[in-house]
This record gives C-alpha cells, sequence and structure tokens, in this order.
C-alpha cells in the first residue's frame, strides 16, 4: 500500500441475523438470574416455554473440577480401605481390626467419593470429607510416634492428607457459596 493510494473501502457488515422462527433471546425474569442462558420457545396456542439452561452459579469455576478430583481420590482410597483393610493396615502399622479400617476409612472415603463424583458442587459431601480429615489428621499424628515401624510411611500419609484437607477446605467453602437456580 503507498501513502499516494487512497485508503481501501471498509466492507460492509450485514445486519444481524433474526432468531429463527418461534425461538428468541428471553428478557431476564424473576425465575432466571440475569447471566443464566434463557431461551424461550413459542409453543401453539400462544404460549411460551422457557428454558434456563444454567443449574449452578459458582465463583470461580476450579471449585467443582477440584472437588470432583477429590471425589476421585475419595472412591480409589475408599476401595483400597473396603477390599485391602489388611493392607492398609499394614502400610501405616495399625493394629485394629480390619472391618475398622473397613467402616473409618473405606466405606467413609467411598461414601463421600460417589456423591462428589456425581454432583462435586454438594457442599455437605466436601464438609464430610473437611470432617474425616481431621479425624485422618489426629489418627496419623499418634502414628509417627517413635514406637511404629511404619512411621515413615505414616508421616507420608499425614502431608498427603494435609494436603488434601487444605484442598477439601478451599472446594468446601467454595461450593457453600453457590447458588442454585431451583
Amino acid at each position: 500500500m503507498s501513502l499516494d493510494a487512497p485508503p481501501p473501502k471498509a466492507r460492509r457488515r450485514k445486519p444481524a441475523a433474526a432468531s429463527p422462527p418461534g425461538f428468541h433471546e428471553a428478557a431476564p425474569s424473576a425465575e432466571a438470574p440475569a447471566t443464566a442462558p434463557t431461551r424461550v420457545f413459542n409453543l401453539p396456542g400462544g404460549k411460551t416455554m422457557t428454558l434456563s439452561t444454567d443449574r449452578v452459579r459458582a465463583t470461580p469455576a476450579i471449585a467443582p473440577q477440584v472437588s470432583f478430583a477429590l471425589g476421585q481420590n475419595a472412591l480409589g482410597l475408599g476401595l483400597w480401605g473396603l477390599f485391602a483393610p489388611k493392607g492398609v493396615n499394614s502400610f501405616l502399622g495399625l493394629t485394629n481390626s480390619p472391618q475398622a479400617t473397613q467402616v473409618l476409612f473405606g466405606a467413609r472415603e467411598l461414601a463421600t467419593g460417589m456423591v462428589l463424583f456425581s454432583d462435586p458442587t454438594r457442599a455437605s459431601a466436601l464438609w464430610a470429607r473437611v470432617a474425616g480429615d481431621a479425624f485422618d489428621i489426629a489418627l496419623l499424628s499418634r502414628l509417627t510416634r517413635r514406637d511404629n515401624p511404619k512411621r515413615g510411611n505414616a508421616r507420608l500419609a499425614l502431608g498427603v492428607v494435609l494436603a488434601v484437607a487444605a484442598l477439601d477446605l478451599f472446594a468446601a467453602i467454595r461450593m457453600s457459596n453457590v447458588k442454585r437456580a431451583g
């Protein structure tokens, strides 16, 4: 392009296409938040049907992903605790019965994991995990004593539980502030 040449003509934009017949954007109403993607369908007889595609509003959006991953982690730990309680006891140096390990660790982790796997925005399951983490921290802290031959494993498990407890607490706080639409 030279400086002597006239500027190129600006292209004219086409006007935005109208919505297809029977389909249009809904005005914000009391039923749906203004930020919810909402569509209104015209039905026979002059009636309308409004669909709101937004079920949950959460900020930031990372919290449901974190709680979904926590749910997957809980499923794995729950299966380990339920089906290999002697392995859990041996790994940590626990001397309790395998049945106690199945109930206190396996069943608890599996229950919260299934809830979070199906609905990662369920704050009650996240708070249950936080309470379970407090129990685990208390138990693992006792297992780090010198008289436990597996105290190195218990320390490792304690570090992992502390990290996961922080994520559980983060997700529980965030998901407690979720506004559910219907």
